[in-house]
């Protein structure tokens, strides 16, 4: 009763609060026409829920807002002058040799349109430092509320050069993509907007960033790109205070030639709370198989069956059939599915017969059986119907498998991979068709095979056995999310500095998740290790102690067996990938902290310069894995890992990679972040700037998971934004912009994904990385998260979970928001919403009652909320 009370309570005070939105929203939309534009005056892209909630749904149903964005529409005029002869719809062409392409006319390529019949070609031969905006294209006005907006488009570029000789730059704004604010009256507003991370302000009208620190761009093929300002954590997006009206600007300050196509301007999912981005989903149903994580690429319902068979003598398990010599990867699915049917007994009336789920490993089943029959693997059963069923569009992919059910009954359904791992794979997916309060197989037709080979996730940072204990049997749970590696951290253990000198619990953590590894063969296990993790971060050079220099000098044989005594600990256990880590700890000298250089004498004599140093270690390293450890994966993460590090590396940087790639092995797989640490968009710019300094595909290493919430003085929103904080949410899923095919892109594909899968919270994040990994093209972070909550803890649960993080983030945002304004107003706010996170954390005790970890990691974050709370009203009043 006291559960059903408080549960009751907690959605009266949310049905409160969706009530007074709505009704505000009606007050202003009843508002005169001048009184409605001074209250648009208040709303800000800075404070999320200024804007009524009615009002940002609609704003959000616009979708693209761009007139013609595609370019398709339009009219010829003959009697002009070339220059003149077109007119496009919604744009306004600036300047001369601004062309609208179109493919019916025989001087236009098929390869210079993206999509449809037209496009827009730009170019340019002549530049003068006095041309302040260049040639383009110009949309018309473009109606906007304050906040957040997402702006993409198409492009492909030849040639640009910045135009500017005798300066010798970047291309700064050669590329030039612009967002005009106005007010509305259309007068123009400045674009300045605060970047609180540096305390200073940037100019954002200007969108090309993407391109600004090219040198020169011979040619770059049609890709999406984002426009944007800046890296995070700077709120990419946001538009003006005040502003009405947008136009849009694509032009070339520099020379050479844009195409464009497909532009997209629209108010973003960043202006919803987390809870308001979850919520529409709170009172939905779903079908069981679209509910599946990962994923799968084809998926077709056929009509559920009983999972067990009742009969006059009781109920008839279903039977697991196997091929004869069944890998280890099948024996273990087949154990798998047993345990998992095994489990579904209890959904029977009480009392019943029921007889043993059998696995038989001779492939046939008994011809009297008149229950389900699950066929794992490539058994005879199987070859009979082979050619009947969908399994050629597997066969080539080593990971791929089918799950479908026999053309001649029902009541046999094949689980198939093209390898056995394929056949653990199938299996993963047909358990959670198990219904687990009725007596149902949801039966389906799945065609299936990941985007990313490698899907990983990192080990914690052991502090003692028990961690390590931990890790080693979340091995299983975490494939049955069909994650192929587990790395083993270079921080490992109890963030010992002394890299060179593993402890026991390192030993025998690896040990232990090497031998579980190789047990079950459906994990492997990937060793880090950096040997410059001794310094301190970004070291001067001239404030290095000996004893600290010459732990690692990479022209003493010494140093390099030590490095590889410790990556041999993971190789003898077992470990498939290696990764060598150069990134954060190398030493600099002069005042440029990205300026990395060698650190002994031995060093500058030998190599002179770091990337020859580095490829000595490289080749050192591959040449030994190569003879001992054949098949083993070598990644490697340079010290500018990311473009923006790059950027500030004066030159170094790019010297650096222009020799380096010339003396290593080109199946080294070159770790990157993106454009900065924690990339929360990647597109084809960013990507090919860096793939065209290591010459191959880049590894990706994502930091993101984190990066929202993330507090500290390189954070997300809780450090600069406190007006958008609610947009965080405990449980962030992966959720970050890549190009459509992004794996074709990456290394491998190989995916490294930074943050412990330690925790209950980052498990529930990381089934929402699987199943971006899986299946990209049709991720969707919100969904994937609800589908992640709904299948551990059920719908009431997943809600309350919600709730619990709106109220942990709407406390913060009263704490931050004092901190800096001494307003005594918030806190009737944040006593309520005190009062609602007490509430569901009451409920949340009962319904996570077999859950105590979690549990326990929600109050830590309630705990340390309250305390933060209650120093903000003292000092609140202290000011008093």
């Amino acid at each position: 009763m006291k559960r059903q009370i408080l549960l009751l309570n907690c959605s009266k005070r949310i049905l409160h609060l969706v009530f007074f939105t709505g009704l505000l929203s009606l007050v202003i939309s009843c508002q005169p026409r001048d009184r409605l534009t001074e209250v648009r005056k208040t709303w800000s892209a800075s404070e999320t829920q200024s804007v009524p909630l009615r009002i940002r749904k609609n704003q959000i149903t616009k979708e693209n807002l761009v007139i013609n964005s595609s370019f398709e529409e339009g009219k010829y005029f003959l009697e002009m002058s070339d220059d003149q002869a077109t007119n496009i719809k919604g744009g306004t062409k600036v300047g001369s040799s601004v062309e609208w392409v179109d493919l019916e006319v025989d001087h236009f390529n098929q390869n210079e349109v993206k999509s449809g019949r037209h496009s827009v070609k730009i170019s340019r031969t002549h530049v003068d430092e006095t041309d302040e905006t260049g040639v383009g294209i110009m949309s018309d006005f473009i109606r906007v509320i304050p906040g957040n907006y997402l702006f993409t488009y198409d492009i492909k570029l030849q040639n640009i050069l910045p135009g500017l000789d005798r300066r010798g730059t970047r291309l700064y704004d050669a590329v030039n993509v612009r967002v005009y604010f106005y007010d509305n009256n259309k007068v123009p507003i400045k674009g300045d907007q605060y970047y609180p991370y540096k305390e200073n302000y940037l100019d954002a009208t200007f969108k090309g960033y993407s391109f600004s620190n090219f040198w020169q761009i011979d040619s770059l093929g049609w890709g999406r790109i984002r426009g944007r300002t800046y890296n995070y954590p700077f709120s990419e997006g946001d538009v003006p205070n005040g502003t009405f009206y947008v136009r849009l600007f694509f032009g070339l300050k520099g020379t050479g030639t844009m195409w464009l196509d497909n532009v997209n301007f629209r108010y973003s999912k960043w202006n919803f709370t987390a809870y308001e981005r979850m919520e529409p989903y709170f009172d939905s149903t779903f079908s069981p198989s679209s509910m599946l994580i990962p994923a799968p690429k084809k998926v077709t319902i056929t009509k559920p069956v009983p999972l067990f068979r009742e009969t006059s003598s009781g109920y008839v398990s279903p039977l697991v059939i196997i091929p004869p010599f069944a890998g280890r990867q099948t024996l273990l699915a087949a154990k798998l599915l047993k345990k998992q049917i095994y489990q579904r007994k209890s959904v029977l009336p009480e009392g019943s017969e029921i007889s043993e789920v059998r696995i038989i490993p001779n492939g046939r089943p008994p011809n009297d059986f008149k229950g389900l029959i699950f066929s794992i693997g490539q058994t005879d059963l199987f070859n009979k119907w082979k050619d009947s069923l969908a399994f050629h569009e597997i066969s080539d992919n080593p990971q791929g498998y089918i799950i479908e059910p026999s053309p001649e009954s029902s009541s046999i359904v094949f689980l198939a991979g093209s390898k056995p791992l394929g056949d653990y794979y199938a299996t993963t997916t047909v358990i959670q068709l198990l219904d687990k309060d009725t007596n149902l197989f949801y039966s389906v037709s799945v065609v299936d095979y990941p985007d990313f080979t490698g899907r990983s996730y990192l080990f914690a940072s052991w502090q003692n056995e028990e961690e390590m204990e931990d890790d080693v049997s979340s091995i299983l749970p975490m494939s049955l999310l069909k994650f192929n590696k587990a790395y083993v951290g270079y921080g490992q253990t109890r963030g010992r500095k002394n890299w060179y000198k593993p402890d026991d619990l390192y030993k025998d953590g690896v040990h232990k998740a090497g031998r579980k590894c190789r047990e079950s063969g459906v994990m492997d296990l990937a060793i880090m290790v950096n040997p410059y993790y001794h310094f301190n971060y970004e070291m001067l050079v001239d404030t290095i102690s000996p004893d600290l220099r010459y732990q690692f000098v990479h022209s003493d044989q010494h140093s390099i067996i030590k490095l590889k005594s410790v990556f041999k600990l993971g190789l003898d256990a077992g470990a498939k990938t290696i990764m060598l880590m150069a990134d954060d700890f190398i030493p600099h000298e002069g005042n440029n902290r990205k300026n990395y250089v060698l650190y002994t004498p031995e060093d500058k004599k030998q190599f002179i310069n770091l990337q020859n140093a580095q490829a000595f270690m490289i080749n050192d390293i591959y040449k030994w894995i190569s003879t001992y450890y054949p098949g083993t994966r070598f990644e490697f993460c340079p010290p500018w890992y990311l473009n923006e590090f790059i950027d500030r590396s004066q030159g170094r940087a790019e010297a650096y990679f222009r020799d380096i790639v010339l003396m290593i092995p080109p199946d080294v797989a070159i770790i990157w972040t993106g454009h900065t640490v924690r990339s929360l968009s990647y597109d084809l710019a960013d990507i090919e700037r860096y793939r065209s300094l290591i010459g191959r595909n880049p590894m990706i290493w994502d930091n993101t998971l984190y990066a929202r919430g993330l507090e500290g003085i390189y954070g997300g929103y809780p450090a600069y934004y406190p007006g958008k904080i609610r947009l965080c949410n405990l449980f962030e899923p992966y959720d970050v912009m890549v190009p459509e095919n992004f794996q074709s892109y990456v290394d491998g594909p190989h995916m490294y994904m930074n943050g412990a899968a330690f925790s209950e919270i980052y498990k529930i994040k990381y089934a929402t990385v699987a199943d971006f990994e899986w299946n990209t093209n049709n991720y969707d972070p919100e969904f994937s998260l609800w589908k992640s909550l709904i299948n551990r803890f059920g719908s009431e649960t997943a809600k309350n979970l919600i709730v619990f993080s709106d109220a942990f983030y709407t406390i913060k945002e009263v704490v931050l928001i004092i901190g800096k304004e001494k307003n005594p107003r918030l806190l009737n706010k944040g006593d309520k919403y005190v009062k609602i996170i007490g509430d569901i954390y009451a409920v949340l005790e009962e319904q996570l009652k077999d859950n105590q970890k979690l549990l326990g990691e929600l109050d830590n974050y309630k705990t340390k909320i309250l305390n933060d709370y209650r120093e903000a009203c003292g000092n609140l009043q202290n000011a008093d």
